[in-house]
């Protein structure tokens, strides 16, 4: 991840993806409404996320790039799921 400036704030998702990647575990949102905007702020940062490494892969083809490239994958699939997932409840309890 890239280097943060000095008065940088952690946003929510930011934070669910750092204990969910400690813990193992899926962090659960408060409601529905809460994990729905989580998923998208999270899907919008890895997309940037992932257009980084490929403009770095373009330029300097390194292996570890393509394992981190297959992680970021990987987390927006999860992440996709999981919004689905929370919008076809909330679209249930309307």
């Amino acid at each position: 991840m890239p280097e943060q400036p000095d008065d940088y704030e952690p946003s929510n998702a930011d934070i669910d993806m750092v204990v969910e990647e400690t813990t193992g575990k899926l962090v659960k949102p408060g409601d529905l409404v809460a994990g729905i905007a989580s998923m998208r702020q999270r899907i919008a940062q890895l997309e940037v996320e992932k257009t980084k490494l490929l403009d770095r892969m373009d330029e300097n083809f390194d292996e570890s790039l393509k394992d981190h490239l297959a992680s970021v994958n990987n987390d927006l699939a999860t992440a996709r799921e999981r919004l689905v997932h929370y919008e076809s409840q909330l679209g249930r309890q309307n």
